[in-house]
C-alpha cells in the first residue's frame, strides 16, 4: 500500500459520511462513485468533502482500501459490481464489507474475492453513526483483519474476532440479540399493558424499579418506527445461523416475531417518535 493509502466509502449514508469524515480529519484521500446516487447522497459527498470519482470503475482502480456500507440486503450486489470492476484492472484494493451480513452470506462474499485473489476483511459497526468515531465500536475478522486494524486502529475503535471470516457476523448478530431481545420483552409487555389500559402506570413502574434497563431501552425504542424492518430481517438472521448450527434460537425467534405483529399492527407507521415515552404512545393504538 501507499504511504497515504485512499480510501473508498461505498457508500456516504448517515454511517458512510460519519466514518468518511473520521477518515479525512485524520489526512486520508477519501473517495467515492456518486453516479446514480440519490440527491441526499450527493449533498453528503459534497458537504463532508469526499472526491467523487463518478463512476465504480474509477473509484474501484484509485481504492487502495474500499469500504463497503450499503445493508446487509444490498451487500452481495454490492460486492459483485466490485468484483466486476476489479476483472477489469489489476488493482487489488482490500475490501471491507461493514454491513453486518449474516455468517452464510459473508462466507459467500469471501469466496467471491478468494476467485480472483483479492483481500477481503468481514465486519460490522457497532453503534449507530453518531457514535462515530469515539463510541462506536467496528468488529471485523478474516486473514487479512490486521490490515484493516494496523491501518485504521488510530481513527477508529476496532474489535478483533479473529481469523474465521464468519466471526464478526456472529459476533454483531449475538450481541444484538441481547438488547433487541430486551426491546422484544418491553414491546411483548407494552401490547400486552395496552391491552388491559395499564400502559401509563406500568411504564412509570418500569423507569422506577429498573432504571438501569430503562435508561438502555429509553436510547433504543424510538428508533424502530424508522427501523423495525431492518431488525426483523436481522433477528431472522441471527436465528437461521443458530438454527443452522444445532444451537438453541427460541428467543432469537421470539424477537423477530415480536417485531412482525407489531410491524404489521401499523402503530408505527409513517411516526418518528423522539423519546421512548411517545414510542410506547402507539401501543395504545392496539386497545
Amino acid at each position: 500500500m501507499k504511504t497515504q493509502p485512499v480510501i473508498a466509502v461505498l457508500f456516504p449514508g448517515d454511517m458512510g459520511t460519519q466514518i468518511a469524515k473520521a477518515l479525512i480529519n485524520h489526512d486520508f484521500k477519501v473517495i467515492t462513485a456518486g453516479e446514480g446516487r440519490s440527491e441526499r447522497t450527493l449533498r453528503n459527498i459534497k458537504d463532508s468533502g469526499i472526491i467523487d470519482t463518478r463512476a465504480l470503475q474509477d473509484t474501484v482502480e484509485q481504492a487502495d482500501v474500499i469500504l463497503s456500507l450499503t445493508s446487509p440486503e444490498g451487500s452481495l450486489k454490492m460486492a459483485e459490481s466490485i468484483i466486476s470492476c476489479l476483472k477489469k484492472t489489476s488493482n487489488r484494493p482490500l475490501y471491507v464489507d461493514l454491513n453486518s451480513n449474516t455468517p452464510a452470506l459473508a462466507s459467500t462474499i469471501e469466496k467471491l474475492f478468494s476467485s480472483i485473489n483479492s483481500p477481503f476483511v468481514n465486519g460490522a459497526v457497532m453503534g449507530a453513526s453518531g457514535d462515530v468515531p469515539d463510541h462506536a465500536v467496528i468488529v471485523v475478522s478474516g486473514i487479512y483483519r490486521h490490515l484493516f486494524i494496523n491501518l485504521l486502529a488510530s481513527v477508529f475503535k476496532i474489535k478483533d474476532a479473529g481469523e474465521k471470516t464468519e466471526a464478526a457476523s456472529a459476533y454483531k448478530l449475538l450481541f444484538s440479540m441481547v438488547n433487541k431481545g430486551m426491546n422484544a420483552l418491553f414491546f411483548e409487555t407494552m401490547t400486552a399493558a395496552a391491552h388491559f389500559g395499564i400502559l401509563d402506570e406500568l411504564n412509570e413502574s418500569l423507569e422506577e424499579f429498573l432504571p438501569g434497563t430503562y435508561q438502555d431501552l429509553a436510547k433504543t425504542t424510538p428508533t424502530y418506527p424508522q427501523h423495525i424492518l431492518r431488525r426483523i430481517d436481522e433477528m431472522k438472521g441471527l436465528s437461521e445461523m443458530l438454527k443452522s448450527e444445532n444451537l438453541p434460537n427460541i428467543i432469537a425467534c421470539g424477537t423477530a416475531t415480536t417485531f412482525e405483529r407489531v410491524s404489521k399492527s401499523g402503530i408505527f407507521e409513517n411516526e418518528k417518535p423522539e423519546g421512548v415515552i411517545e414510542t410506547l404512545q402507539y401501543f395504545k393504538k392496539l386497545q
